[in-house]
């Protein structure tokens, strides 16, 4: 009797093994059904949580060499998640993107494409983009061709954000601008050192600040950019501004702050005060998402 018991456990716990394997595989898990994969979207910010999504499109790799195996595109996420692909045994990449609509543009790819991994996100016509478009990578490992695979896509922001608040500064002041570097387009199937999906173009284009202000409690606000990040391969975000007071006076101000990251919320608090031609802006977190550039008196050279 002993026996038959100890038979019966040992039954039940490999019987369990495979959906516990299943169920650790980057959100990866079996469902009812007689196979295939389906994709549903999750946000990396919470505070994404609610977005309207407008546009869905989905592209599916072979993980090992890029090359294209499914691609779809539909007009929400309930309709996204309701598709089911037959994928054979692999091991597959899939990119998501959401509201990637006009002025986003992406690179023309085709099954005739070698390596997806050369796909380009970018903005076509403008420097900067009313709204955010987002996109989300994950690798799923399909062994069994019978179970039902459910992958969630943890989406984040193409773009970063950027805001600038000047504290003191005489009322009616005016502002101008631009920033130096941003890339000209992001990499989204490209990583980065720290494992994260969406790399920078080298090339690189300049951007306008946004002349329009907004006065709160003695300091006055810009209008919030959604830019691309900073160009791959620098150290810094270049960016100057010029402000010109009411009594005719303008002044420029040249300013290097840590690098912009995709997804990444970045706001410039300046004392009028303390400002000088050339500002060193150093990074203070405020929370995962968000970052603090201040001036603490150190001046850079301009010649570097």
């Amino acid at each position: 009797m002993k026996t038959r018991n100890k038979l019966n456990i040992w039954l039940w716990v490999l019987a369990c093994i495979p959906c516990l394997l299943a169920s650790c595989d980057h959100d990866v898990h079996d469902g009812e059904g007689d196979g295939g994969l389906s994709i549903s979207l999750d946000w990396a910010d919470e505070t994404d949580e609610g977005t309207e999504v407008k546009d869905v499109k989905t592209w599916i790799m072979n993980a090992e060499n890029g090359t294209l195996v499914e691609q779809s595109q539909h007009g929400s996420a309930q309709e996204m998640a309701s598709e089911r692909y037959d994928m054979p045994k692999g091991h597959y990449r899939i990119l998501t993107t959401t509201n990637l609509v006009a002025p986003f543009t992406i690179s023309e790819q085709t099954r005739g494409v070698d390596n997806m991994n050369n796909l380009v996100i970018g903005l076509s016509g403008t420097d900067a983009a009313p709204e955010h478009a987002y996109y989300g990578v994950t690798d799923i490992i399909i062994d069994h061709e019978n179970v039902h695979h459910i992958v969630k896509s943890e989406m984040r922001r193409v773009l970063a954000e950027l805001t600038i608040n000047i504290k003191g500064a005489p009322l009616h002041t005016a502002i101008t601008g631009k920033v130096l570097n941003v890339a000209t387009g992001l990499f989204p199937l490209q990583q980065n050192e720290d494992g994260t999906f969406g790399t920078p173009t080298r090339t690189k284009k300049e951007c306008d600040i946004p002349s329009g202000i907004t006065m709160l409690d003695n300091m006055f606000v810009t209008k919030t950019m959604y830019l691309m990040p900073t160009c791959d391969g620098v150290q810094n975000t270049n960016l100057f501004i010029v402000l010109k007071t009411p009594d005719g006076n303008s002044t420029r101000y040249d300013l290097k702050a840590p690098v912009m990251k995709p997804s990444g919320k970045y706001i410039v608090n300046l004392e009028y005060s303390e400002m000088k031609p050339e500002m060193n802006l150093t990074s203070v977190k405020i929370d995962d998402w968000t970052e603090g550039w201040v001036y603490y008196g150190e001046i850079f050279d301009p010649e570097n």
